[in-house]
């Protein structure tokens, strides 16, 4: 089998190394991006060792930074297979972007966004090129309208209510994953669009909000199988969305999701406001 080109954001530690480390036994060759220099180098360095045969690079990249995301664009010159959308936070203390966009949406959507529409040309040279958003069960709490440019920015932190944020932006990951689809779909792309979502699982971003019930939760392996099954699984089609079988528990299934994460008008216009935050038109 020929080793495909894969990406993969936030991918120095929880479910992106996880991601990283079976995609590496498998032979293919993985970008690793993240934002922290030395978990970066320490990651990589460790995949090199333990599987010599697999291309491993890395690059350092604040996916929230959109002048570095376009940079780091301009340097893919390889076809990309798989583009794993994987980077995010959760519930931090209220910041803005050097854009001016709260922090979570900068780095779980919007960042994305701009990643994905300036790699689409390296994306259509693959032959069975895919991206992957993960999205996550509080999706379903998401109550994002995109009624507005100031809504979607979140720029004011009197109204920053750090859980509803998280939960609108892995809605808006979804929400973009399912245009991306019906946009390559109207374009005849050939780029296949999945959403996945991990369940309960321990990745690192609940690092600073211990739970006393953590020992119920999925290992970062066993949350990531949901990614890695979307991006690997030739009988999954565009505009999927994958996730445990019980929700927070189990095997990765094709699931439905919220019945708001469906709503195709809300789809447009998120899509059409990430363009204005962005300054980039993408399969328009």
């Amino acid at each position: 089998m020929k080793p495909k080109n894969i990406i993969i954001t936030g991918g120095s530690s929880g479910l992106g190394l996880a991601s990283a480390t079976a995609f590496a036994e498998a032979g293919h060759n993985i970008t690793l991006v993240a934002r922290g220099e030395k978990r970066l180098l320490e990651a990589a360095e460790q995949l090199r060792i333990k599987y010599p045969d697999a291309r491993i690079e890395e690059r350092v990249l604040d996916v929230s930074n959109l002048d570095q995301v376009r940079v780091f664009a301009k340097e893919i010159t390889e076809p990309v297979d798989v583009l794993m959308n994987n980077a995010g936070l959760m519930g931090p203390d209220f910041a803005l972007s050097i854009e001016g966009i709260e922090s979570q949406m900068a780095t779980n959507h919007i960042g994305h966004f701009l990643l994905t529409s300036l790699l689409w040309e390296k994306l259509e040279e693959a032959s069975s090129p895919r991206v992957i958003s993960i999205s996550s069960v509080v999706h379903r709490r998401g109550k994002i309208k995109a009624s507005s440019i100031e809504e979607v920015r979140g720029s004011k932190k009197e109204t920053y209510d750090r859980w509803q944020r998280y939960a609108d932006t892995k809605l808006a990951c979804l929400l973009f994953a399912r245009e991306l689809d019906l946009r390559a779909q109207q374009k005849g792309s050939k780029v296949v669009s999945v959403a996945a979502h991990p369940g309960w699982a321990l990745t690192g971003l609940q690092i600073n909000y211990p739970n006393r019930f953590d020992f119920l939760a999925q290992s970062a392996q066993v949350g990531a199988r949901s990614q890695i099954k979307a991006a690997s699984d030739a009988s999954i089609a565009s505009g999927d969305f994958i996730g445990p079988r019980w929700e927070a528990w189990g095997r990765p299934v094709k699931i439905q999701g919220s019945k708001r994460s469906q709503d195709l008008e809300l789809m447009k216009r998120l899509w059409e406001i990430s363009e204005e935050l962005t300054g980039q038109k993408f399969l328009a």
